[in-house]
């Protein structure tokens, strides 16, 4: 590695950590400021409704990284969950005997889902944001068609389900801990698997990834369908918590999840982020909901703070691909030039 390569290597992860402690960082500042203006900020009780809402969101947010490190988007994340919950709820309320099968319901809907958002935009070449711009309105529009005006209530439900939703282990709610481990496993499946370390590959450069012969459809095809799945099992995962399931649930988590995302470090145009960063963006977004909610404050002022960070977001990733894209011309520009290293550069080699 040349001197500048080494530079800019170092200058990228140097940003890369400072965005991930900024998020930290902001998440105490935010504690900090709630715990003084909110009353019941503190309490044991508001701290499991953030733990809960953080909980879904995180993984949420863990699927749809799958597919953002590909350099695409999914939007239809929301309305999946809003499907795979109402259908999951509706089939336990018809076959109350169905048992811990009821769990796998969910992801394998969502997985046919993703499918249909992967071909789309893998095999079609649909761009992202309109394909799954269209796949939201049909699935939220299909979830009404399939519900006709009913709604799922919680004395239908199996009781273990809702029992799961009340669990804690060692004082930490059931649901944190589920999102610790789907976070835990996705994390590692991007960092030692072949199948992730080539999701960042075709997220940095698509064109130079066919080149060397990865195949690039098909990978974004299977990052749709591990977004769906998990989707799907968010989906689950709401329903237990709320109890009531109607056609609405999860509207509008489609910012949510792209918020979190963009604010813990996943670039939008793919290649580079992590989901343990992700997942401390939805920490942070669940945290300034439930302050804003203690409050008093109303609604549109979540979404005008979620545009901001997106906004805000978007913009450090931009910054951060224009001073890479500077550092790489110039190490080419000095290579071609022959320019020999220092014995300082060569030990950074």
């Amino acid at each position: 590695m040349s001197a500048v390569g080494a530079g800019a290597g170092g200058w990228i992860g140097s940003v890369l950590r400072l965005r991930f402690l900024g998020v930290v960082g902001a998440l105490l500042l935010i504690c900090a400021v709630f715990s003084v203006t909110a009353d019941r900020f503190l309490s044991l009780g508001n701290f499991r409704t953030v733990l809960f809402t953080a909980a879904i969101l995180a993984v949420a947010v863990v699927g749809v990284s799958f597919v953002m490190l590909t350099g695409n988007l999914d939007l239809s994340v929301g309305a999946a969950m809003g499907m795979t919950a109402y259908v999951s709820a509706d089939f336990a309320a018809h076959h109350p005997g169905i048992g811990i099968m009821l769990v796998l319901i969910g992801p394998a809907l969502g997985a046919l889902l993703g499918l249909v958002n992967g071909f789309l935009v893998a095999t079609l070449s649909v761009p992202s944001i309109v394909a799954t711009l269209g796949t939201m309105s049909i699935y939220r529009g299909y979830t009404y068609l399939y519900a006709h005006g009913q709604q799922v209530t919680s004395t239908q439900l199996p009781s273990w389900m809702l029992n799961f939703a009340d669990a804690s282990y060692l004082g930490i709610p059931s649901f944190v801990i589920v999102a610790v481990v789907v976070v835990a496993i996705a994390a590692a499946v991007l960092r030692y698997t072949t199948w992730g370390r080539q999701l960042y590959a075709v997220g940095s450069n698509s064109e130079a990834a066919r080149f060397y012969g990865l195949p690039t459809h098909r990978l974004m095809l299977t990052a749709y369908v591990a977004s769906g799945a998990v989707a799907g099992f968010a989906g689950f995962l709401y329903a237990a918590r709320v109890g009531t399931v109607t056609v609405v649930l999860a509207s509008g988590w489609e910012l949510q999840v792209l918020a979190a995302i963009v604010i813990g470090g996943i670039s939008i145009w793919g290649g580079s982020g992590s989901v343990i960063g992700a997942a401390l963006g939805a920490v942070l977004l669940a945290t300034i909901s439930n302050g804003l909610v203690l409050l008093g404050m109303p609604d549109y002022w979540q979404l005008v703070i979620q545009g901001v960070a997106i906004v805000l977001a978007v913009g450090v990733d931009a910054l951060i691909s224009r001073q890479t894209a500077r550092v790489t011309t110039r190490r080419r520009a000095l290579a071609a030039a022959g320019v020999p290293k220092s014995p300082i550069q060569v030990r950074s080699s």
